[in-house]
């Protein structure tokens, strides 16, 4: 594997959900461990599914992977992060000041800005030579899906900034009061994420067009941060070998082939890995240890095979999601997907909201949906709030009585400070202006905070 050809001590597994990451990211840690290195796993997605893979709980602290030597693994866990850094802050002056003041620095320690600095402590902790990470070889992360970890990456340079041009004097109350003495430690983050010789940071994605685009906008936006040092890994590629004797194996490795012979030119050059797909589930130390075998591994990368991909079995196996041509035949009252749009339908109006966890098809079942309400006639407006927005690539075209959008976090965050100083700002006097403008200025701002003071 030639991501882990003389690999540095920081290695950042990120990719769209549901492509691997934390297969790929265990069984690098395993790999790494058996090599005689000592390693500390790491996993910064608040949905983390570590624990489950080894088959043992971990959690918010450093656990050694009994069954493994050498390798230990921790969970960040946001909110006990956050609680620990409420505890820091108010524990020494709690009896001491009043209780309407430590009721007040409570208050202010309450929102999704504080547990996002706490986590965000803890982050950067992993990245310098610190009494936590001294005794590891190496560092390797299984982070969040692209938006939070473009985020959480881009953390360190946007408070150091902050601080540097002191935005974060004497308005950064409550969560931002400790961030002045931990200058040190964020630009050593800093520095360690731009240093090819300490980070290296890995693409994950399916042989599938959304994935590989979403590798090709994250190679851009984090080499803009200085991580240039990349490597791109394609995971579950179907094997030409089990593709024979069977139609839909067959479409399913023609249209994968199509894909990978077309890669995205951000990512066309990087070193490249592909993992075969595998017959059994990626948990426990056997499978593990088996996914990054290449013993029988082929390189699809550059088959030739060319041709259009279109959304196949959106609703019952045979619809197709083809926007230019208008959605296909295929609904069938019986089916389940169509009896929730016949009840969606029945109030003619209403929000309709696709969740779950990364990979399992939110952004195709909304776009389903949509599609066949506007079909019936419906005025339906389809939205994303997902940072890696795959909608347009969901849908080839338009359809009547459909209109798309996304909310794009910079446009929402420059609206916001607008609305703020337009209508809270109009009754501040000059100071009070100012005072404003510099919270608005903060990083949480534009990670959907409280702004302390303004709500």
């Amino acid at each position: 594997m030639k991501f882990l050809d003389q690999p540095p001590r920081f290695l950042f597994f990120t990719g769209k959900g549901g492509v691997g990451k934390t297969s790929i990211a265990c069984a690098t840690a395993i790999e790494l461990a058996g090599a005689g290195k000592r390693v500390l796993l790491v996993s910064t997605d608040p949905a983390s599914n570590v624990g489950q893979v080894f088959g043992i709980t971990i959690g918010n602290q450093v656990t050694p992977v009994a069954e493994v030597p050498n390798l230990s693994a921790l969970e960040i866990d946001p909110q006990a992060a956050a609680q620990a850094y409420r505890d820091r802050i108010v524990g020494p002056v709690r009896g001491l000041l009043p209780e309407s003041v430590v009721k007040g620095i409570e208050e202010q320690l309450s929102g999704a800005c504080t547990t996002e600095i706490a986590a965000f402590d803890e982050f950067t902790a992993l990245l310098i030579d610190g009494a936590l990470t001294h005794d590891f070889d190496h560092i390797v992360f299984d982070t969040a899906p692209t938006g939070h970890t473009i985020r959480m990456l881009q953390l360190p340079g946007a408070w150091s900034w902050f601080l540097e041009d002191g935005k974060g004097d004497a308005s950064c109350l409550g969560p931002l009061a400790g961030l002045e003495k931990q200058r040190t430690q964020y630009k050593a983050a800093v520095d360690a994420l731009a240093d090819a010789q300490k980070t290296r940071l890995v693409l994950v994605a399916r042989a599938q067009a959304a994935t590989l685009n979403e590798a090709a906008r994250t190679h851009d936006e984090l080499a803009s941060l200085g991580l240039s040092r990349q490597y791109l890994v394609i995971n579950g590629v179907f094997p030409e070998s089990e593709a024979a004797n069977d139609p839909l194996a067959q479409a399913i490795f023609k249209r994968e082939q199509a894909v990978l012979a077309n890669l995205p030119d951000a990512v066309r050059l990087l070193p490249t890995d592909t993992i075969e797909l595998k017959a059994f589930n990626l948990f426990g130390l056997t499978a593990l240890k088996q996914l990054l075998d290449t013993s029988n591994a082929k390189d699809p990368c550059h088959r030739g095979l060319q041709g259009d991909v279109a959304i196949q079995g959106v609703m019952d196996g045979r619809a197709s999601l083809d926007m230019t041509n208008g959605l296909s035949a295929g609904f069938t009252a019986e089916h389940p997907l169509t009896a929730l749009i016949d009840d969606i339908a029945l109030t003619g109006h209403g929000l309709v909201m696709t969740m779950g966890k990364g990979g399992v098809g939110k952004t195709t079942l909304a776009a389903a949906i949509a599609v066949e309400l506007a079909r019936r006639g419906h005025e339906v407006h389809l939205t994303t709030s997902d940072p890696a927005a795959h909608l347009m690539e969901t849908l080839h075209g338009t359809v009547a009585h459909l209109s798309v959008s996304r909310i794009d976090p910079q446009e929402v965050t420059e609206a916001y400070r607008a609305q703020v100083l337009a209508s809270k700002g109009a009754k501040l006097d000059a100071a009070g202006r100012a005072v404003l403008e510099e919270d608005l200025r903060s990083p949480c701002t534009g990670r959907d905070c409280r702004v302390s003071g303004v709500l």
